[in-house]
């Protein structure tokens, strides 16, 4: 009699805690679904070429985005795959910034006919939550003048230097925006301006003087032609760019990437990650 009730209730229990399995898996099944729409309504709202975002895997939870661009390679087609992965990242890191709930995701870039283009995977970690708001000591047009005054164009036309601040979703972002016309590309190898971006955004921020979360930077030669299409982003942080053939390749850390190759990623880790958590992993480039 004791043994039939040892089990029925051993029964019982491999019961309950199937049922109880099966339905928390079904929840997060259902979370995850949830975020994976979320993220494709962010991205069409910022016009991104949005195929699909589907879920990889549940747990860790792993999203995969796809874009589609033109199969004709153009400097406008660069830039705009340059926007689009930074648009993912962003957001993605968006959806984590109250609660960890994306562990990983999967950029995956087609052509028109459904050639890949490139695939990256980038791992995200839990951030420690800010004890106390830092307090900055300048105020939006103080900062831009001081970073106005300590950028140096070299032998470059300034068309454009704003500093901009704009709400995204719940979150104010401030982005240093700078376009420069070169004369010929042998003055700005001479000069290399790009060069300045990283330790001018990086200074101001870390002198708490003016909260600037990232520069977009665009240099053009004297007909229009973009020879270069350079980010940072210091909230990552993360630099990106494309460059034109003939643009100088040293101002950044070698090996050097392929001549016209799609714009190229470096995320150099300045946390640590958690136990058992890779790395993020850098673009993989393509012909």
């Amino acid at each position: 009699m004791i043994k039939k009730q040892i089990m029925l209730i051993c029964g019982l229990t491999a019961i309950v805690a199937l049922v109880s399995f099966l339905i928390i898996n079904r929840v997060n099944a259902n979370k995850a679904e949830q975020l994976a729409e979320q993220l494709a309504d962010n991205l069409t709202l910022e016009g991104l070429p949005l195929i699909s975002v589907r879920v990889e895997e549940q747990a860790p939870l792993i999203l995969e985005v796809t874009l589609q661009y033109p199969t004709a390679d153009s400097p406008d087609r660069k830039a705009e795959i340059l926007r689009g992965r930074h648009a993912v990242r962003w957001n993605c890191a968006e959806l984590n910034r109250e609660k960890y709930q994306i562990s990983s995701y999967i950029i995956l870039i087609l052509d028109d006919a459904g050639k890949q283009l490139s695939w990256e995977q980038n791992f995200l970690y839990q951030s420690d939550p800010e004890d106390v708001p830092v307090e900055y000591t300048m105020n939006l047009e103080e900062a831009a003048n001081y970073l106005r005054e300590t950028f140096n164009p070299g032998s470059a036309q300034v068309e454009r230097f704003e500093l901009i601040q704009e709400q995204k979703y719940n979150t104010i972002i401030n982005t240093l925006y700078i376009l420069l016309v070169e004369p010929d590309l042998q003055t700005l190898n001479n000069d290399l301006p790009m060069r300045q971006i990283e330790p001018l955004i990086k200074g101001v921020n870390q002198q708490k003087l003016y909260q600037v979360d990232m520069c977009w930077l665009e240099i053009h030669g004297p007909n229009s032609e973009v020879w270069l299409d350079y980010l940072y982003d210091y909230s990552f942080p993360v630099v990106s760019w494309w460059m034109a053939d003939g643009v100088s390749t040293e101002w950044f850390p070698h090996p050097a990437p392929l001549p016209n190759q799609e714009p190229t990623i470096i995320a150099p880790p300045e946390k640590t990650y958690p136990v058992e958590t890779p790395e993020p992993t850098v673009i993989i480039p393509y012909p």
